[in-house]
């Protein structure tokens, strides 16, 4: 299906729109570096959806870095390939993350449904095949991935299989192993198959997600009870060989090793146990703002905020609840009125756009 957005009216539409807010050339960097922290999510299942022609808009004005795909964005192959040109086509500069949730099993939004190779779960690729085998596996997923669009890939989960009773791990399958070596071998595996193809990968749930029998979709989650510091070990390993590209943080909270607040809030976690005890100096990303565990307690511009100050380079918003157009135009006022308070200090906002701007010069 044909993009009804022509490149000339994305530049007459986004300098349109980016009037009232840009009124220097400072200004413009600093929405532009707030922007690139932005993955985004839209309605619509194909090119012509008003609000996938809206997040291209914001992509060519720079006040988005990129798009995430859901379950009703993924329909059709026609339509979903028409969505990833769109945006593509849309970036005036750097390139726009593309993204989708594509680890196997109950988690893909490309299958078969939709004219793609469906792919086993995690547990199921681990018990049949070895790291090697599994590499390929995922070498033919990411292939696929980077054929219809794709550039990231929001897998592969890292979370221990060892609780049974976990409503949002276990119970699909989606961890690859009850152990932290085994896990990080094949959470390894699944990122040098997407490397092999130059598609990027991240990293889930940070600290873990795998002992809880709570769903942070749904409420609130503390981990404090039952988690284990085993759970720590796939991304200690992977970041000691390299083999992570982003670390996306869940909204699990522990006394300890969050200070009591959801991991992607808390600088706790994020600068202290990601950056310092474990080492990763890359991306840091958030989950879903826009899901309840944070919807909950907190106003959306200030889970941003509050993101931001943790540490997360960035910050995924579904934007589906109730779609806002306008959504990264609040989001950039609010981080620069952070910012001009000293709430957030600048430095924060210019590592973030390092390390955005080095991932994506990699994948």
């Amino acid at each position: 299906m044909p993009s009804r957005l022509s490149r000339r009216r994305f530049m007459a539409a986004s300098a349109a729109l980016a009037a009232p807010y840009v009124t220097k050339a400072s200004a413009a960097a600093d929405d532009a570096a707030i922007g690139q922290m932005l993955l985004l999510g839209f309605s619509g299942s194909g090119s012509d959806a008003d609000g996938a022609q809206n997040l291209a808009r914001h992509i060519a004005a720079g006040r988005a870095g990129g798009a995430c795909f859901l379950g009703h964005n993924t329909r059709t192959q026609q339509g979903i390939e028409s969505l990833t040109r769109l945006f593509a086509a849309a970036a005036r500069q750097a390139r726009p993350l593309i993204a989708v949730d594509q680890e196997g099993g109950s988690v893909q939004r490309l299958g078969a449904k939709n004219g793609y190779t469906p792919v086993p779960p995690a547990q199921a690729v681990a018990a049949r095949n070895s790291p090697d085998g599994a590499r390929a596996i995922y070498a033919g997923m990411a292939r696929e991935l980077k054929a219809a669009g794709f550039n990231l890939n929001l897998a592969p989960v890292v979370d221990l299989g060892f609780e049974p009773r976990n409503p949002i791990v276990a119970k699909w399958g989606r961890a690859f192993g009850k152990d932290g070596a085994t896990v990080a071998r094949y959470g390894a595996a699944f990122v040098a198959g997407h490397r092999s193809v130059g598609v990027l990968t991240a990293l889930k749930h940070f600290p873990g997600h795998g002992s809880t029998l709570v769903d942070s979709h749904e409420k609130p989650v503390d981990l404090t009870p039952t988690w284990r510091a085993d759970e720590l070990e796939p991304y200690r390993q992977m970041a000691r060989a390299g083999a992570i590209d982003i670390v996306m943080s869940g909204h699990l909270a522990h006394a300890k090793l969050t200070g009591g607040e959801p991991a992607t809030l808390s600088r706790t976690a994020i600068e202290g146990v990601l950056r310092r005890d474990i080492g990763f100096q890359g991306v840091a990303m958030t989950d879903d703002l826009d899901m309840a565990a944070i919807r909950s307690a907190y106003p959306l511009t200030e889970a941003v905020i509050r993101a931001i100050a943790a540490g997360n380079d960035l910050l995924l918003l579904s934007n589906s609840r109730t779609p806002d157009p306008n959504l990264p135009v609040a989001v950039i006022g609010a981080v620069k009125d952070a910012v001009a308070s000293g709430r957030l200090p600048a430095g924060r906002i210019e590592m973030a756009a390092q390390r955005i701007a080095q991932l994506k010069g990699n994948g």
